[in-house]
């Protein structure tokens, strides 16, 4: 820039600060105070001058031409809109780089270490768990300790009041409690694989080459080659395009449900569903309607009334209907056939858990679709468990290829935790392998679940008619394994029990509780009416079986009543059945001969006690 230049840009600039200063100054010495518009005038035009100079001198920073001509073209040299933007900027740096809260130090305490060990000694933190009341210890003791490993005949350690547990105390009970071999009606493996030598030795190989651990999730270093295996076995023995598994079982509800429903979705659930699926719909945030238990009448109503609402709402909604293939609450099994035909008249998909049914129902142990003979195709998402029949731990989804794909990059449990460990993968292959080894080519039936069949048929019917002479019956269907035995309504209805228990929130409002569950003192006694009936065909057969057991503060679905539970499963004789069948019978009528009342019930309290105690 010349000199000439140079000093004309000065003089103006002068000229220009000189006249500003002299309106300013005539103004404020002026008698009468100029116009508002005219003040307002002066101080733009001040205040435009000052804020011009500032970007004037963004010439002295390197790429400072940059920003003065990014500042001129983007806001065509509004002085005015610059600063507010320069003053948003200011406040951005302020805001986060320095500190949000800023602390006086001279209010700071300094302790000392003895005031802080005194502290730290004083300090009572708050229990994670409520303690367990005089009337709830008594459950705790009824858990059966197993020694050694799991099967049709297993030894239990003699039942002891509860007590803080260490690893030395345990170590120290595990050599000095007196042993008790007994037949095993209480687990869940119905085809008693647990003790197959195959499986065994398939679990020891594969530890001996991998480990324990599958060291992360499924998409991040977790997937070995047993789990793809296992995947392409579970896909080829259920007939479907493709296999999904997960490290635990309860959580694949959870995952694969929340995984393609959302808010506004609908889905027409039956009542008695698991807690898994409970937790899984609740997740999912999606509309939901109930259905009375296996009730397709009530199911075709709901889904009759839905149709025209559906039809107005744009876009399409997705809709499932949602059920279990056997119940495990009640022991009976889904009518899968007008489930079908309903879903494809109504235009909706079906999910269908079959934790239970897989390796129980059908000839090959292919489960619910086997057994009526329907199509696996009809059913769009298959879940089940493979802690059951198949020996091992873990979760499965199966069904299309794209709708397995989704869950591999938008399933919760699939994408965040740890994969299931290779053995387990590996014994899970080997049960298959087991099932599908022995087949007649002339029936196609399984031996294995033959042999299953045969024994849950012939306990069934015993039962069914010695228990004509006691206040208690099967509320199961005759090909569930896991029997299911109640009090009958006659008899609650002497000892004035409710017919559920828990909240009808959820059924009511199709939104859960927001209060848990309070202690039900009525169901508390009648569980321990029918523990009485399981310690005491114990001491007189050696043979242990079980009750249902919830959670009632954490159900959302109203709970019926709880029930002996018998586990049919292989590896138990005949003659050992046939020993259950006559003493059950003479067991329950024994136990509840001086049970005749609800004030009879509610003496109950006192053993309640004393059960927990001794």
């Amino acid at each position: 820039m010349s000199s000439v230049s140079l000093l004309t840009t000065v003089t103006t600039t002068t000229t220009t600060t000189t006249t500003t200063t002299t309106i300013v100054s005539n103004a404020l010495s002026s008698a009468s105070p100029p116009p508002l518009s005219q003040s307002w005038e002066i101080l733009k035009t001040s205040l435009a001058q000052n804020v011009l100079y500032c970007l004037n001198l963004l010439d002295l920073f390197p790429g400072g031409q940059i920003i003065l001509r990014y500042i001129k073209s983007s806001y065509q040299n509004d002085p005015i809109r610059s600063l507010f933007e320069y003053g948003l900027f200011i406040f951005a740096l302020t805001y986060f780089f320095t500190s949000k809260k800023k602390e006086n130090k001279s209010e700071l305490v300094k302790f000392s270490r003895s005031e802080i060990d005194e502290l730290c000694n004083e300090w009572n933190p708050e229990p994670l768990v409520e303690e367990l009341t005089e009337l709830e210890a008594w459950q705790l003791r009824t858990i059966p300790e197993v020694i050694g490993q799991n099967g049709a005949h297993i030894k239990v350690a003699a039942a002891e009041a509860p007590t803080a547990i260490t690893t030395d105390s345990l170590a120290q009970s595990q050599g000095s409690k007196e042993l008790q071999t007994v037949v095993n009606l209480a687990s869940l493996d119905f085809l008693n694989l647990n003790e197959d030598q195959t499986i065994k030795e398939a679990a020891k190989a594969e530890i001996s080459y991998a480990g324990v651990g599958a060291c992360g999730p499924p998409n991040f270093y977790g997937t070995q080659d047993v789990h793809v295996r296992l995947e392409e076995d579970l896909a080829r023995y259920l007939k479907t395009e493709q296999a999904i598994i997960y490290g635990q079982d309860f959580v694949t509800a959870g995952s694969v449900i929340p995984a393609f429903l959302k808010r506004g979705d609908l889905c027409v659930v039956d009542r008695n569903v698991t807690l898994a699926l409970q937790k899984a719909l609740i997740v999912s945030r999606a509309d939901i309607e109930w259905y009375d238990h296996n009730d397709m009448e009530h199911l075709e109503q709901i889904l009759t009334q839905l149709q025209p609402v559906l039809a107005k709402q744009k876009p399409i909604r997705r809709r499932f209907i949602v059920t279990e293939g056997l119940f495990a609450n009640t022991g009976d099994i889904a009518n899968l056939p007008r489930i079908v035909e309903l879903k494809n008249k109504f235009k909706y998909r079906l999910f269908l858990d079959e934790t239970l049914s897989i390796g129980v129902l059908g000839n090959t142990g292919r489960g619910l679709t086997e057994h009526y003979g329907i199509s696996r195709d009809e059913v769009s998402i298959t879940i089940g468990s493979m802690a059951n029949s198949l020996a091992s731990s873990g979760g499965f989804c199966v069904g299309t290829e794209p709708m397995i794909h989704h869950q591999r990059i938008s399933s919760n449990a699939y994408v965040f935790s740890a994969s299931l460990p290779p053995y387990s993968a590996k014994v899970a292959s080997q049960a298959i392998k087991e099932i599908n080894g022995n087949i007649d080519s002339s029936t196609g039936k399984s031996a294995i679940m033959m042999d299953l069949h045969q024994l849950t048929g012939l306990v069934y019917d015993s039962l069914q008619v010695r228990l004509e002479e006691v206040p208690m019956s099967i509320v199961s269907c005759p090909q569930s394994p896991m029997i299911h035995i109640a009090f009958t309504d006659a008899y609650r209805e002497q000892l004035n029990l409710p017919l559920l228990y828990g909240n009808s929130n959820f059924v009511t409002t199709g939104k859960p509780s927001k209060f848990l569950n309070t202690f039900d003192e009525y169901m508390n006694l009648e569980s321990f009416l029918l523990q009485k009936i399981i310690d005491k065909v114990q001491q007189e057969a050696n043979i242990l079986i079980t009750r249902s057991k919830v959670m009632l503060e954490h159900e959302n679905l109203p709970v019926i009543p709880p029930h002996l539970l018998i586990n049919v499963k292989r590896g138990v004789s005949q003659e050992e059945l046939d020993l259950l069948v006559l003493v059950l019978p003479k067991v329950i009528k024994d136990v509840v001969k001086d049970i005749n009342s609800e004030a009879d019930l509610l003496l109950l309290t006192i053993d309640v006690v004393d059960y927990g105690l001794n």
